[in-house]
């Protein structure tokens, strides 16, 4: 928020300005408080002219993420994991299947052997 950064910034450099002055002993309390005042209001305008010139142009030519972009960008992320999660689940069931398949046909050219080789020994 550039108020709250103006404030930060503001209140020290006019105290500053004030204590800045106490060096001036021929300057009565109601004038250093006057010069203070006039001092600090040209320096807080010029900060705040400043301040806002660069918040424009950061709002025309910078990037800035919204919280809307952020919480589309979560919601994104979360539907990606889920449809990786769910592709990861569907391979391993792929490949739980393809190994039955290899375990039944290995099973299967056994039995062939055996029995080749049972009909060859009876033979």
């Amino acid at each position: 928020n550039p108020f709250k950064i103006l404030i930060a910034i503001g209140v020290p450099t006019v105290f500053f300005i004030f204590k800045g002055r106490e060096g001036q002993k021929h300057l009565q309390t109601q004038m250093k408080v006057m010069h203070t005042r006039v001092f600090g209001q040209f320096a807080v305008i010029s900060m705040l002219l400043t301040l806002m010139g660069f918040k424009e142009y950061m709002d025309r030519s910078g990037k800035f993420i919204t919280e809307d972009d952020v919480q589309a960008r979560v919601a994104q992320m979360q539907q990606s994991r889920a449809e990786l999660m769910m592709r990861l689940h569907r391979d391993r069931i792929d490949a739980h299947k393809v190994a039955e398949k290899r375990k039944q046909a290995h099973e299967a050219d056994l039995l062939k052997k055996s029995e080749a080789h049972n009909l060859t020994k009876d033979a």
